[in-house]
C-alpha cells in the first residue's frame, strides 16, 4: 500500500514460513510498551501503539525443518516451522524507536482501520445518510484517516510471554467522520512450538459501520536489511485484481490478471515483468468474489532463496493488497539499516477497496450488535467430530488434580471444539468399513497435543440400524493420564435438501428443560436456567423461526437434557420435522446436553452442488457434555481417569410422512 496513513478492518491470513511488561493501563491514559512473545527461536515483539508488529524473529534454512510456521492475523493465522539451530534473522522492517513510529507515514507492521485502504472522496453514504469522513490523501481517505487505528494507543488485554498478548481499543462514533461507537480487539498468540496467530474483531454497538481491519507488516524473507525483494519467488492464488484509477481508487471494474504483468497464479520473480509497470505494485486482487468470511483459503506463497525461507499466507477475507514498497526512498530504519524502494513486500489480506462506493463489491457493513471476525481456520466444522474437547474452553486452561494446562487458544483467548488443531483437523485411520452396515475410524492422540494431558486412543463408528436409522459411537480410552473428553459430531441439517434455503420453518421440539446461559463469548456463566416463557423454550413443538425477533443471532447455546450427567441409557433429545418433504428426524443420546445451533454465520459460503449457502442454511444439534465443564464443578464432569472409555452414542431415526 502506498504512503499515507490508512487503516485496515480485520482480514483472516495464514502465513506459512518454511525454513529451508503487562501493563493494565490508566482509565484515561495507556502506557505504551513493547511486549514480547517467545518459544524456542521463534520471538516476535510489539507494541500496543498502533497494535503493532515490531519484529519476527527466525532460523533461515541451516536448521532441520521439519513442518511449517504458521502465523494468523486475525486474522492473519501466520504458521512456520523452523529448527533451533538455524541462522537467526529479523524479517520485518521497522523502526529502532517508538517514537519514530508515532511520525511513521509508512504503516510498519500496523494493525490499520477502521477501514484499510481509500475511500473516494472520504465520503460514504449508508441507510440514506451521507457521511463526511477526514481526508489524508488529497481529497480521500487512507487506511482510516490521519488518527486511525494506527495511530492510536491500545489497551492490552492481557500478556502472557509464551502465549499471546490482547490489545483492545473503544473507536468512539464520529472518530475519523465514521459512524457508531465499535469496540476492537487484536490477539496475537503463539500457538504449538512454531505458530503466531493474529486474531481481529470489531463489534459494532450502536450503529451500523464499514470496517475493514488489515495488518500492514512488511515483510522481507532474507532478513530486514538484506536489499530488495525482487528475487523473491511469489505464487498468488487470485485469478483477477480491482484496477485503479491514477488515484489509486477502484474503477469498480474487476479484470483477469491473464497474460498481464499483474499473473502470480504460477510462481515467478517478483521483479520479472517490472519493466511493463510505472512503479511496482499496489493493488488489490480478487481472492474471492463471493466475500465469504467462514473459510481460510490460500492466498500466497512467498519464497527467499538464499535462506530457504518460505511463508504461505491464507485468509478469509475476499481480497488482498500486494505491495512492493515503492516509495520508501531512503528511510533509516531499526539496526541502523537505510531501506530504500521495494525493500519489502506486504500482503494484506482485506475486503475490496473502497467497497463502501462500490455495491458490487462484498460489503464490509457491520450492524448494530453484530461483530467482525477474521478468522484464520476453516470454521464451520461441516460434518466434523470435533475433540478432544469440545466446544469452548475459557482462557484455553484448566487445572486437574492440582496441575494446571495451558492449551492452544483458536477463538481470541479461548479454545474451540480442540483447539487450531483438533480432531476436526486430522487425518484418521480407517479400521474396518462395510459398504451395507458400518465404517469405524481410529485415531491415536498424543500426550500434549493442542495442550491437554494424557495419550487417548479414540474410536468412532458410524452404522447404520434397521432401515432408517443412523447411529454414531464415540469411544476414548485415556492410556496414561486423567484427561477431559467431549467428543460432539458437528453436522449441519436441512432436511428439506442442503440447498433448499433456511430451517427456519423447520419445527423443532427439545426435551430439555433448562440451558447453560452464556456471556459476550458465548461462555456458559456456569448457571443453569429454565427455559420457561423464553425465546429458548422448544418443549412442544414450533417453528425454529417463530420467536427469533427476540434472539440477537438466531441459536447457540447448550441445552440441558440430564442435569445428572448420567451416560449409561439413551435419552429422547430432540424432534426435528420439515413441512414440505414431511421429513422428520428423532435424535437419542446418552449425554447430558446438547448444543442448538442454527448456523447464524454462514453466509454467503460457496458449498457443494454449486449452492451458496446463506446464514440459517442448517441447523446442529451436537449432543455432548455441558460447556467449559473443566472450569464449572457443577457441571457434569467430562474428565476420564487413566484406563478408563469415554463414551458417546447418538442414534437419528429418520421416517417421511
Amino acid at each position: 500500500m502506498t504512503m499515507g496513513k490508512t487503516y485496515v478492518f480485520c482480514c483472516y491470513v495464514l502465513l506459512v514460513l518454511w525454513g529451508a511488561s503487562t501493563s493494565n493501563g490508566a482509565e484515561e491514559e495507556e502506557a505504551v510498551g513493547v511486549y514480547e512473545l517467545k518459544r524456542g527461536d521463534f520471538t516476535v515483539k510489539l507494541t500496543n501503539f498502533g497494535a503493532t508488529v515490531l519484529s519476527v524473529v527466525l532460523p533461515d534454512k541451516n536448521g532441520a525443518f521439519p513442518s511449517p510456521f504458521l502465523f494468523f492475523i486475525l486474522f492473519i493465522l501466520f504458521v512456520v516451522s523452523f529448527s533451533l539451530n538455524g541462522k537467526l534473522d529479523d524479517v520485518v522492517l521497522g523502526f529502532e524507536t517508538i517514537d519514530e513510529y508515532k511520525s511513521d507515514k509508512t504503516y510498519f507492521g500496523n494493525i490499520v482501520g477502521r477501514v484499510a485502504n481509500r475511500i473516494r472522496g472520504a465520503q460514504f453514504t449508508l441507510n440514506g445518510k451521507h457521511y463526511q469522513l477526514v481526508p489524508n490523501e488529497g481529497d480521500n481517505m487512507l487506511h482510516g484517516g490521519p488518527k486511525g487505528f494506527s495511530e492510536v494507543v491500545w489497551k492490552v488485554k492481557t500478556h502472557k510471554a509464551d502465549s499471546h498478548v490482547t490489545f483492545t481499543y473503544q473507536s468512539c462514533d464520529g472518530e475519523q467522520g465514521f459512524p457508531g461507537d465499535l469496540d476492537v480487539m487484536v490477539t496475537y498468540m503463539l500457538i504449538e512450538t512454531n505458530k503466531l496467530g493474529i486474531k481481529m474483531e470489531a463489534k459494532a454497538l450502536n450503529k451500523a459501520t464499514p470496517v475493514n481491519l488489515a495488518s500492514h507488516t512488511y515483510w522481507n524473507l532474507g532478513g530486514h536489511g538484506s536489499g530488495n525483494i525482487l528475487s523473491h519467488n511469489l505464487t498468488l492464488f487470485a485469478p483477477d485484481i480491482t484496477p485503479v484509477d491514477d488515484e489509486l481508487l477502484p474503477t469498480g471494474q474487476i479484470a483477469s490478471v491473464k497474460g498481464t504483468a499483474y499473473d502470480f497464479r504460477r510462481s515467478r520473480p517478483i521483479g520479472s515483468m517490472f519493466n511493463e509497470l510505472t512503479d511496482g505494485y499496489d493493488i488489490n486482487y480478487v481472492v474471492d468474489t463471493e466475500g465469504g468470511n467462514k473459510h481460510l483459503k490460500k492466498v500466497a506463497v512467498v519464497k527467499e532463496g538464499k535462506s530457504g525461507r518460505m511463508m504461505e499466507l491464507w485468509s478469509n477475507k475476499p481480497g488482498v493488497q500486494f505491495y512492493t514498497s515503492n516509495n520508501l526512498g531512503h528511510l533509516k530504519g531499526k539496526n541502523g539499516i537505510t531501506y530504500s524502494n521495494y525493500a519489502g513486500l506486504c500482503l494484506e489480506t482485506q475486503g475490496f477497496p473502497d467497497s463502501v462506493n462500490h455495491p458490487n463489491f462484498p460489503s464490509q457493513i457491520v450492524n448494530p450488535g453484530e461483530t467482525y471476525k477474521h478468522v484464520m481456520s476453516d470454521k464451520t466444522y461441516f460434518g466434523n467430530i470435533v475433540g478432544r474437547v469440545a466446544n469452548r474452553i475459557q482462557v484455553a486452561q484448566f487445572t486437574l488434580n492440582g496441575k494446571y494446562y495451558q492449551l492452544v487458544p483458536n477463538e481470541g483467548d479461548n479454545m474451540l471444539h480442540g483447539g487450531p488443531k483438533g480432531f476436526s483437523e486430522v487425518v484418521w485411520k480407517v479400521k474396518t468399513h462395510k459398504a451395507d452396515s458400518h465404517v469405524t475410524f481410529t485415531y491415536q492422540s498424543f500426550d500434549c497435543e493442542q495442550g491437554f494431558p494424557g495419550d487417548l486412543d479414540v474410536m468412532v463408528t458410524y452404522m447404520l440400524i434397521e432401515t432408517n436409522k443412523l447411529g454414531i459411537k464415540m469411544e476414548a480410552k485415556a492410556l496414561n493420564k486423567a484427561t477431559p473428553v467431549n467428543l460432539a459430531s458437528h453436522t449441519y441439517w436441512n432436511l428439506g435438501s442442503h440447498g433448499s434455503g433456511n430451517i427456519l420453518s423447520h419445527n423443532l421440539t427439545l426435551f430439555a428443560p433448562d440451558i447453560t446461559p452464556v456471556d459476550d463469548e458465548l461462555l456458559p456463566t456456569g448457571q443453569i436456567a429454565s427455559v420457561k416463557g423464553t425465546a429458548y423454550d422448544f418443549r412442544w413443538s414450533r417453528p425454529i423461526g417463530s420467536m427469533f425477533n427476540e434472539l440477537t443471532d438466531g441459536y447457540d447455546i447448550n441445552y440441558v437434557v440430564d442435569t445428572e450427567g448420567g451416560n449409561e441409557h439413551l435419552k429422547k433429545v430432540a424432534v426435528v420435522k420439515e413441512g414440505k418433504s414431511g421429513r422428520m428426524m428423532e435424535l437419542w443420546s446418552n449425554k447430558p446436553g446438547v448444543q442448538f445451533y442454527t448456523s447464524n454465520n454462514l453466509g454467503p459460503l460457496k458449498g457443494k452442488n454449486g449452492i451458496t449457502y446463506s446464514n440459517y442454511a442448517g441447523l446442529c444439534l451436537e449432543t455432548q457434555g455441558f460447556p467449559d465443564s473443566v472450569n464449572h464443578p457443577n457441571f457434569p464432569s467430562q474428565i476420564v481417569n487413566p484406563g478408563e472409555t469415554y463414551k458417546h452414542v447418538m442414534v437419528y431415526r429418520f421416517t417421511a410422512n
